[in-house]
């Protein structure tokens, strides 16, 4: 007999898949199929909504025009089997049930009343609703008088959701509005809160602003705003002290005390290298500049009417960085008076290699094509005029971040014009021409010393600006003490 029913079962099923797939292109068919899903669901208000739009649109559909009557049936009969006696009903759970099936049982036959359902037994269960109404709003009244009575405060504010239930299924409940709003303040509590940093403008606002979204959004808690607790000139005492004791002399409940402070370090070295990187063959010098922030954040949350005790405290440490801007360059070993192809004698500056002229030439172009591809922009009318460089890039790069991203890792020949090939006691120029060899010099170190000089300025102004750990101070304060308020 089981297996019978499970085939039954199993078979309704696959007619209902495939008389949904074959609605595909039927007018009304996309609600036919989305009420066929919410009728497996056993939500048969849902499903019986989308079969009335289906109808509504195509009056002859057959599989939707079946299957009404069914969800229909099947709804009311589902709902009827939630009631219970009124003697059966004890608690406010049971009424919010009978509640509920009433509402579902009035919503399933008015929408069949409304699509002019005369074949079906359609039924008015509006006084029935009202009286579970009023029935699950007592229910709900006297829990929350209950809750009330116990005054803590947990006790206080699930009272205040109670009420606010029991008004929901009976707005006529005596002075509810007034039970309400009083609760909820016996269930509020004042918080203070005093922030210090080492040095930042507006600190102490910042973390206010940021504990009062927090923490204040809650009905519960009231954020005293104000942000200054800075002690006189002639006080023995700090902020947090200033807080709490105009707290006990205010009757406020709790100050929350978040203390920041932040280090920032300046990254400045050089390492020795083999340039290039990739076929290492001139010593050279990995040049590195950055900074990183180092902060340090502590809250502490004082109960000021349990006789001032911390109740919570923590600290956070975070490290920002490091970023960091780096360039690799070949320094010149010295300078030589030589005559190159009859151009003269002339001062230039060299470095030696001791390996074979196609080594040393391939590492010529790898350490002359990072900084020659760099693209001479029209604002830089003078290419080997640093100050012009510098221009163009303060002007590019307003942060730190980016620049670096940018313009690290290039490698250079940095004011060398020739590569003395010491097996064959020859010279290279590092250029197509001497002229343009040394010309590239030029333009190849004011392109660095600007690089630099921006790198510099930029660090600067982080300095300046501070870093983003005061930012996150409130916010952590906030979220670690809104649980115990």
């Amino acid at each position: 007999m089981k297996r019978t029913t499970i085939s039954v079962v199993l078979v309704i099923v696959m007619c209902m898949v495939l008389s949904s797939c074959g609605t595909l292109f039927t007018q009304g068919g996309s609600d036919y199929r989305s009420g066929v899903a919410a009728y497996e669901r056993q939500e048969y208000v849902t499903a019986l909504q989308y079969l009335s739009r289906a109808l509504a649109v195509n009056p002859e559909f057959p599989e939707a025009e079946a299957l009404y009557p069914q969800v229909f049936s099947e709804g009311t009969l589902y709902y009827k089997n939630q009631l219970v006696g009124d003697e059966q009903i004890q608690d406010r759970q049971t009424a919010d049930q009978v509640y509920s099936a009433y509402a579902r049982l009035q919503e399933l036959h008015t929408i069949a009343r409304n699509a002019g359902r005369i074949d079906l037994e359609i039924e008015d269960f509006t006084e029935a609703v009202q009286d579970a109404r009023i029935v699950a709003g007592d229910f709900w009244f006297a829990y929350a008088q209950n809750l009330r009575e116990q005054g803590d405060r947990d006790s206080l504010k699930q009272a205040v959701a109670a009420y606010e239930t029991a008004r929901d299924r009976n707005p006529d409940l005596p002075n509810i509005d007034g039970l309400i709003t009083e609760t909820i303040a016996d269930a509020t509590v004042t918080l203070a809160v005093v922030a210090y940093g080492s040095g930042v403008k507006d600190f102490s606002q910042l973390v206010l602003d940021d504990v009062t979204d927090i923490v204040g959004s809650s009905r519960f808690v009231t954020v005293i705003p104000r942000a200054d607790f800075t002690p006189g000139p002639e006080s023995m005492v700090g902020p947090t002290d200033i807080a709490i004791m105009t707290a006990m002399g205010e009757g406020w409940d709790y100050v929350l005390e978040v203390y920041a402070y932040q280090g920032f370090e300046e990254i400045n070295n050089e390492t020795p290298v083999q340039l290039p990187s990739d076929a290492p063959l001139f010593s050279g010098v990995k040049k590195t500049i950055g900074y990183q922030h180092n902060t340090s954040l502590s809250f502490r949350l004082f109960d000021v009417k349990g006789g001032v005790k911390t109740i919570y405290e923590d600290d956070v440490k975070e490290v920002a960085g490091p970023y960091t801007y780096t360039f690799s360059y070949v320094n010149a070993e010295g300078l030589r008076e030589l005559n190159l192809g009859g151009t003269g004698k002339k001062n230039l500056r060299f470095v030696t290699s001791t390996v074979d002229d196609t080594v040393t030439d391939t590492a010529i172009g790898t350490l002359r094509w990072d900084y020659e591809s760099i693209a001479i922009p029209v604002e830089v009318q003078d290419p080997t005029d640093q100050t012009q460089w510098i221009a163009y890039f303060t002007d590019k790069y307003t942060d730190f971040a980016t620049f670096a991203a940018n313009e690290s890792g290039r490698e250079l020949f940095y004011a060398i014009e020739v590569v003395h090939h010491q097996p064959s006691d020859t010279y290279f120029m590092i250029g197509p021409s001497l002229d343009e060899a040394i010309r590239r010099s030029k333009i190849n170190s004011a392109i660095m010393n600007a690089l630099s000089y921006t790198g510099r300025t930029l660090i600067e102004q982080e300095k300046k600006d501070g870093g983003y750990g005061y930012l996150k101070a409130g916010e952590l304060a906030a979220n670690g003490i809104k649980n115990l308020l």
